[in-house]
């Protein structure tokens, strides 16, 4: 059986932090990766096939996609977590999640789910129309979800899995 090992790197080459945040392109190095193969947006360098896709690593290893790597041949898009990010901002809001829904015209939609400070208040209203006021409307959320509190695993970390469920 082969061995393949699987990365998250910055622009230098060097591996991101584990903290599930920190978004770098995620790379692959196998015995069946052939080094003298090339591709559009996948480049082999020194055995490691750089994807071109971007994402992060936790501290359990698990690695989530959160878009392409930005090439002249694609339009820029926020990640999920650029678009967390933003509602951070926003001074009601105490926690984020923003994952993608499926959407019978788009195909898919970001959907946030937010909770808030205790002595703050916002509307799904108004939280939208502030990262409308910020990001470009194709990054934007179409919908916002506020729960009095995200599913984390005992470390402390919000589980999508568990939200994309209820989505």
């Amino acid at each position: 059986m082969s061995e393949t090992e699987v990365r998250v790197v910055n622009e230098f080459g060097q591996d991101v932090a584990r903290d599930g945040q920190e978004i770098g392109e995620v790379i692959v190095k196998s015995p069946s990766v052939v080094n003298s193969s090339e591709k559009a947006d996948q480049t082999i360098v020194n055995g490691w096939l750089h994807t071109g896709d971007r994402g992060t690593i936790d501290e359990h290893g698990s690695i989530r996609i959160v878009n392409k790597k930005e090439s002249p041949d694609t339009d820029k898009h926020a990640s999920t977590v650029e678009v967390e990010g933003i509602f951070y901002e926003h001074p009601a809001v105490q926690e984020v999640a923003v994952l993608a829904r499926p959407d019978k015209k788009l195909g898919e939609v970001l959907h946030a789910i937010v909770t808030l400070h205790d002595e703050k208040s916002a509307s799904e209203q108004e939280l939208l129309k502030y990262a409308g006021e910020k990001l470009d409307s194709g990054d934007c959320p179409k919908t916002i979800t506020i729960l009095d509190e995200l599913p984390k695993t005992p470390s402390g970390k919000i589980q999508k899995i568990r939200l994309r469920e209820s989505v």
